[in-house]
């Protein structure tokens, strides 16, 4: 099983500013989220939605959760307002990304339950645990 994390971009700032976090969750999913948690689900993908000067995604937070049992996957947006990042580093960024991505995979866990998918929840959770404490570690040892 996979997580996997995509972005859109509003503007050249937002995908400069977001892009190495984008990165950097795809590297600790890779290395942390290595079992198999569901039934058939094999991959749960989540796309940040970064508004910028160009393009305005007009919401924010979590959306559009869609369950494709037939792919074997589930995806969500991620959508982030202008205002809130365009005066904040990615140190500060970095623990609060890693709580919304939180909060969309929680949503995810939920629905795939409901689905009667859900096979290993504790160790799926404890694994995601650790690679968003990997995320945040990194961003931290990077500002020191």
């Amino acid at each position: 099983m996979q997580i996997k994390i995509s972005g859109q971009y509003g503007d050249p700032q937002s995908g400069n500013l977001f892009f190495p976090l984008q990165q950097r969750l795809n590297t600790c999913f890779e290395h942390h989220v290595t079992g198999n948690y569901f039934q058939t689900i094999t991959s749960l993908a989540i796309g940040l939605r970064v508004s910028g000067k160009i393009q305005d995604f007009e919401s924010e937070g979590p959306e559009r959760l869609k369950l494709f049992l037939k792919k074997h996957r589930m995806t969500m947006d991620l959508v982030y307002a202008r205002q809130p990042w365009e005066t904040r580093s990615r140190t500060i960024l970095a623990p609060v990304v890693s709580h919304d991505i939180a909060c969309c995979l929680g949503m995810m866990v939920e629905r795939a339950r409901r689905a009667g998918e859900l096979l290993q929840h504790d160790q799926l959770r404890t694994d995601v645990a650790n690679a968003l404490a990997d995320f945040e570690r990194h961003f931290l040892q990077v500002a020191s």
